[in-house]
């Protein structure tokens, strides 16, 4: 593991449910190891900003809070680490989101004789995870996150990031009645993949309702990394 890290080869899958936190946990990786951050999130919203066939059919989708067919994302994902430079590594956020998509990856890895060294699976309750999503609010622009104000319940209207003040707003798939379907889906078609992971003896559970300097230390503990990599 530690060899992996230091030539930026190791291959990891942040793995969770919606607002487990596993973009946070993905930038602070990022900023340490040398490797590539896909998110499949990420891919799904450059195409939904570019207006494009697969971004609209994205969106019908994701305002339902359901997944994305498994034929869209597989190949939009696997497209994504066809293009790296071999002995590459990355880190896969958002997928795969069931066993079928695990599949199609260990495939994919092993035709260029690779393999996922490492699943970190952050877990959080799911009411936590209801209060968490709809009190979330999005920048329209830069995509940063924010919440409601504790003390008057509301949300700011600009980012206070962007120069021009980009519009905060909350996606369609984070009100409370789509968080609570989103998290239908997910245990029902997303929590076998855990299995399919166990088995093969990579996958490591976290604890995901800390601070998330603490999540981010049981990560390292988890890759073998200490506060030095």
């Amino acid at each position: 593991m530690t060899g992996a890290v230091a030539t930026g080869t190791l291959r990891l899958v942040l793995f969770g449910p919606p607002g487990a936190g596993k973009g946070t946990q993905a930038q602070l990786l990022k900023e340490r190891l040398p490797i590539d951050h896909i998110s499949s999130g990420d891919l799904f919203r450059h195409h939904l900003s570019n207006g494009t066939e697969l971004g609209e059919l994205a969106r019908e989708y994701m305002n339902r809070g359901a997944l994305v067919p498994d034929e869209v994302t597989i190949g939009m994902v696997l497209d994504r680490v066809a293009t790296m430079p071999d002995g590459r590594g990355f880190m896969l956020d958002g997928f795969p989101r069931n066993t079928n998509q695990a599949a199609a990856l260990d495939e994919a890895l092993a035709q260029r004789g690779q393999r996922i060294d490492r699943v970190l699976h952050i877990k959080v309750d799911d009411d936590e995870l209801i209060r968490r999503l709809s009190n979330r609010y999005i920048c329209r622009k830069c995509q940063k996150p924010f919440t409601r104000d504790p003390r008057s319940g509301e949300a700011p209207k600009r980012c206070d990031d962007c120069a021009d003040g980009g519009e905060i707003y909350q996606r369609d798939d984070d009100t409370a009645d789509a968080v609570a379907n989103r998290l239908a889906v997910y245990h029902e078609e997303t929590a076998p993949v855990l299995d399919f992971y166990r088995e093969g003896g990579i996958l490591a559970d976290i604890p995901g309702e800390a601070a998330v300097e603490t999540v981010n230390g049981l990560v390292l503990k988890a890759l073998g990394l200490t506060a030095e990599v």
